[in-house]
């Protein structure tokens, strides 16, 4: 037998979906403006990565720092996408999904402020 799957238009408008799929996609939305709106496109390598015990030990392309944004998406669309599939049957497992989306987003955003400010 073949199982159906949950309307996507009701999951999404589920309103705990909701709230936490719009704040994910908020804080990711922030993620790539901040990197871009402080950091130029430029010809030299700048800080990837900053350790505490090391310094910077991680230089890049200009480009490379858009994988943070990126993995963000990644895992927000895993997360919501594994959360649909699992709607049916346990909403809780939906919401912790969609809970640990954001909570990814809020320290990318974190990890997003510290590059800029390792490379301004």
């Amino acid at each position: 037998m073949l199982r159906q799957f949950y309307p996507i238009k009701l999951y999404i408008l589920h309103l705990p979906n909701l709230i936490m799929g719009i704040l994910s996609l908020l804080l990711n939305a922030s993620v790539w403006v901040w990197l871009l709106w402080n950091i130029r496109p430029q010809d030299e390598s700048i800080f990837l990565h900053y350790n505490i015990l090391f310094g910077v030990d991680y230089i890049g392309e200009w480009g490379q720092m858009f994988s943070l944004p990126l993995i963000g998406i990644i895992i927000f669309i895993v997360n919501a996408f594994l959360g649909w599939i699992l709607f049916r049957k346990t909403h809780f497992a939906a919401y912790l999904l969609l809970a640990m989306s954001v909570l990814c987003q809020i320290f990318l955003c974190i990890a997003a402020s510290l590059l800029v400010f390792l490379n301004v």
